[in-house]
């Protein structure tokens, strides 16, 4: 912006605010940059006056904060603290590049595949929304931001959402309906008086509304003041979108006039229905039946300067050619593998269109072999995968399966909240795939893992965890490993987290028989685990394949554990202690057990 503010202050010592990006009845937003994990995010800070201010800021960082979705604004921290002299609120949250949609429509319609795809993707958001019980309660273009490059669409502004199913009116302190009044579905406007619901369908409605605004460039119902908004929102019928611009595909008049339902009733079920009918639109009739530049209402801008080139049909030996590229990338596996694959993509665009299906699929294999460094390309690529390939295809499937469990096993709040959309994938995967795909059986680890972490943060390695929630993390957990053994690489990250997890499940319920083999795969090598690992860790191994049966095996490595404890711990300390107790315990076992079944017969149970 012209004479951007700039300045060096940090909030809670962490966030340093680099340039004023905008300014309203909120507060300010500020980019800044966290000075804990380098990145850029930007700052909302807003100076309350009343109680219900400060709980619109703590209701979008509760509500939002716990939803993780390619088409949300992720929202990273929240606080209260002292600005330019004041008391403030502040809420951080992912630094996005871009327009909102509200911006875009005062230059024009935009392209009929870009609204199509557009709102889409805010269908997408509203979706992840409401599987997770929250209502937005505004969607308006100036609330969904349209990212560069990307062409990312990203709801933002969760600040008078509420719980679905929990305590909360339509009304504020004062009695006024809170909202943007154009957008506003019926039931919102009577505040629920009649005894209509406010669910996720009202948000549907907004999206009705938003639709016809990118389809038409005019409001279902444009009037100013607010009275007569309130007429035509619970009397008026809206036109449909067909009526105020010729050459629109047949079945979006349908669409809209169902999302417009004076009843909630009569209106879509759910976001995910509205997102197959957007997506059964721009690939049946991605132009429109007999679209013409005479039916184009003048406002409809220019074509971008850049259309494909030629090489679209599936014999064209450019595209045979960009297609064998890609085939013989995969299976080589090069070291340089993702640059090689980011010029592949960068060639497939010249040629073929962003949009087109291998530019996609190309696109998605780079993502996914630069995830464990960059999660957000991935996240860039999921909503173009599904409207161009599809729900259906392996490579959309797998993709999502990587991305919703990933959030679920690892991203922030509580694990539940992907729970829906994990279990439609599992069902998608088993259908689409089978019951022992590799995809399908990861899927059902990311869903057993995000529903027994819960809120609850993801273990570290060995955080202390009670016998009870060992149990229950076996009950799960364990039916599971025979198949994923069976279906993955024995190296694979999901099998070694799995075996390390029930192995110290086994430890805590002192099943010393289950946790002995599952350690022996985890650490094959026991003199270099002794010699140089975790210590900790090699006195649980040690005295799992002891206390398992196997005593003679066991005694000299823990032997060599204990000359080397002093040396890190000191004599005193209690690992020592219960090392030097548990090599006594193993002694006398092996006499016990070399005096009643002679030597080495439990040894050969452990192939010895």
């Amino acid at each position: 912006m012209t004479g951007a503010e700039r300045v060096r202050e940090l909030i809670e010592d962490r966030y340093e605010l680099d340039e004023l990006l905008g300014r309203g009845g909120f507060g300010e937003v500020w980019r800044a940059k966290d000075s804990r994990v380098g990145r850029w995010v930007a700052v909302k800070i807003g100076y309350p006056q009343t109680y219900e201010d400060t709980r619109r800021f703590e209701r979008e960082a509760s509500l939002a904060g716990n939803l993780a979705h390619p088409n949300i604004a992720t929202i990273h921290d929240f606080g209260r603290t002292e600005h330019a002299g004041r008391s403030a609120v502040f809420l951080v949250m992912e630094l996005l590049q871009g327009r909102s949609l509200a911006d875009i429509l005062a230059d024009g319609v935009p392209p009929l595949a870009d609204a199509l795809d557009w709102a889409m993707q805010v269908a997408a958001a509203l979706g992840a929304a409401h599987d997770a019980g929250v209502v937005h309660r505004d969607i308006k273009p100036a609330n969904v931001m349209v990212t560069e490059g990307s062409r990312v669409a990203k709801v933002l502004d969760f600040g008078i959402a509420k719980a679905q199913d929990g305590p909360g009116t339509e009304l504020t302190a004062t009695g006024m309906v809170i909202g943007s009044f154009p957008y506003m579905a019926p039931e919102r406007w009577t505040g629920g008086a009649n005894g209509v619901p406010v669910d996720g369908r009202a948000d549907l409605y907004a999206l009705g509304c938003v639709l016809m605004e990118l389809l038409t460039g005019s409001r279902p119902f444009p009037a100013a003041e607010m009275h007569e908004l309130l007429a035509l929102h619970l009397t008026a019928a809206p036109p449909a979108p067909g009526s105020l611009r010729a050459g629109l595909p047949a079945a979006l008049d349908p669409l809209v006039l169902d999302l417009l339902a004076k009843d909630p009733r009569h209106r879509p079920a759910n976001a995910r229905e509205v997102s197959r009918r957007l997506a059964e639109v721009a690939r049946d009739e991605p132009h429109g039946p007999g679209a013409t530049a005479d039916a184009v209402p003048a406002s409809w801008p220019p074509p971008p300067s850049y259309s494909p080139t030629v090489h679209t049909t599936a014999g064209d030996p450019v595209r045979v050619m960009l297609g064998h590229r890609l085939t013989r990338l995969l299976e080589d596996a090069p070291a340089d593998l993702a640059e090689r694959l980011g010029m592949l993509v960068t060639d497939l665009t010249e040629e073929l269109g962003a949009n087109d299906p291998l530019t996609v699929r190309s696109a998605y294999h780079r993502a996914m072999s630069v995830r464990r460094q960059s999660a957000t390309d991935l996240e860039r690529i999921l909503p173009r995968m599904m409207r161009v390939l599809g729900l259906e295809p392996p490579d959309t499937i797998t993709a999502r399966a990587v991305y919703v469990g990933e959030a679920a096993a690892n991203g922030p709040g509580d694990g539940r909240r992907h729970e829906s959309e994990l279990r439609e994938i599992i069902e998608q995967a088993g259908r689409v795939l089978g019951a022992q795909d590799p995809v399908t059986l990861v899927s059902r680890y990311y869903l057993a893992g995000a529903l027994h972490r819960g809120g609850r943060d993801r273990d570290g390695q060995w955080d202390p965890r009670t016998p009870e929630r060992a149990e229950s993390e076996r009950a799960w957990l364990g039916p599971l490993l025979p198949d994923l053994e069976r279906a993955l690489p024995a190296g694979s990250p999901v099998l070694l987290d799995i075996r390390r997890r029930l192995a110290h499940d086994a430890w805590l319920v002192g099943d010393f028989a289950g946790a002995a083999p599952l350690y022996l795969k985890l650490f094959p090598d026991l003199e270099e685990l002794v010699e140089h690992g975790d210590p900790e860790v090699g006195y649980r191994v040690l005295r799992s394949i002891g206390e398992a049966g196997d005593p003679a095996r066991a005694l000299p490595l823990i032997t060599s554990l204990l000359h080397r404890l002093p040396f890190v711990f000191g004599n005193t300390d209690w690992l020592t202690q219960e090392v030097s107790d548990t090599r006594a315990d193993f002694r006398r076992a092996l006499r016990d057990q070399r005096r009643s079944t002679g030597p080495g017969t439990l040894s050969r149970l452990f192939g010895r």
